[in-house]
């Protein structure tokens, strides 16, 4: 079956109308671009490798420190690189019929093969790092709560025995017997590719984008436990270790999706050197990320959260990504960028009232 979701030239530029008016009351109430003193300006300008049968399961190795990582690529590889990315399906971590369940990475790699945009058609162009290590517990530990980790960890043997657990009523989020060691192997793809994106700055001017597909999610996990299908905050994980290993202090994080990144919100709610930007659909899941959600304590005005109405498309994300996100990291001036990746809002079989195209998310993860 076919879908399509089509959008009247009237509803189209309703929300267009709706989008604009949302950036003119956010600058409005940062006073953004003005001479006007704020405080939210002066806060920011200090400012498993087993996804097929086909594919072997990744290595595992332990690393003290960056430079004995064994799968960063050579300075050679590094010199011609575009792209470097990881992949851990967490094939293991599955429940039938639910929408987080272990054929979403599979279909991703599909696609890339079919579109010739894997190393295989591309060679030196494009990376795959073909091994990685799981986070160790303290790369965890440096979002989440030790209490949730290693309750998690013990929770496996309960898993084991009864094959399925619900560990959080919100998604609702599930565990099987695989759930924490392919939860260690996402946070570590995001980790690796730090590692390989920092050592690639090393060698040249122009360092490769580096793109982790990975599950479970994690932008909904609170520092707490687990919320909205997520098990640990991939990105917030990533950036903590940028700025412990690589000495990265300044991090923009943006998160684009249906739904808020609520759990990436409140790891770094109180910090000043993490910047949090979301966009998301105004009133989806899980309900936060309002508009005067700016930050508390020294990290006010170091979080921006921009709700979109339903029905903003193309054309809107693009407005929102040139008029706001892109002064907000210039004035912020970040070390590193993570982008947190949603796809809830893709045209083809998106879950929300808004459609955005290939082109647009590829807009926003690679343009600046």
């Amino acid at each position: 079956m076919e879908l399509r979701i089509i959008s009247t030239p009237s509803s189209a530029a309703d929300a267009f109308f709706q989008v604009r008016h949302h950036i003119y009351m956010w600058k409005k109430y940062h006073k953004f671009g003005s001479n006007v003193k704020n405080r939210f300006l002066e806060k920011n300008v200090k400012l498993e490798k087993a996804y097929s049968s086909q594919k072997s399961r990744g290595s595992i190795y332990c690393l003290n420190n960056p430079e004995n990582n064994p799968c960063v690529p050579s300075e050679t590889q590094l010199v011609n690189a575009k792209v470097i990315y990881s992949v851990a399906p967490a094939m293991g971590h599955n429940k039938e019929s639910h929408p987080e369940c272990n054929s979403r990475v599979p279909a991703i790699v599909s696609a890339l093969e079919k579109m010739e945009l894997t190393s295989k058609f591309r060679g030196s162009e494009i990376i795959e790092l073909q091994s990685f290590r799981p986070a160790r517990v303290d790369d965890i530990a440096s979002v989440h709560e030790r209490a949730y980790v290693s309750g998690l960890e013990k929770a496996m043997a309960q898993a084991s025995e009864q094959g399925l657990l619900f560990i959080d009523g919100s998604g609702p989020t599930y565990a099987t017997a695989t759930t924490f060691q392919e939860s260690l192997l996402a946070a570590g793809a995001g980790i690796s590719l730090v590692d390989s994106v920092v050592s690639a700055s090393k060698v040249r001017h122009d360092p490769p984008v580096g793109f982790a597909l990975v599950r479970p999610p994690g932008h909904h996990a609170v520092p707490k436990g687990p919320m909205g299908f997520c098990v640990f905050g991939n990105v917030a994980i990533a950036a903590r270790y940028a700025q412990r290993v690589h000495g990265l202090k300044r991090v923009f994080i943006i998160d684009f999706d249906v739904h808020h990144g609520n759990g990436t919100n409140d790891a770094f709610y109180d910090d000043p050197d993490i910047f949090f930007l979301s966009t998301h659909q105004d009133g989806s899941y899980p309900g936060t990320g309002k508009i005067n959600q700016i930050g508390h304590g020294d990290g006010e005005g170091s979080t921006l959260n921009l709700p979109l109405p339903g029905g903003s498309g193309d054309r809107a994300m693009r407005t929102v990504f040139d008029e706001v996100i892109v002064p907000c990291a210039r004035r912020f001036k970040p070390d590193i960028i993570l982008v947190s990746a949603g796809y809830d809002a893709h045209c083809v079989g998106s879950t929300s009232k808004s459609a955005i195209h290939n082109r647009n998310i590829l807009h926003v993860g690679f343009k600046h």
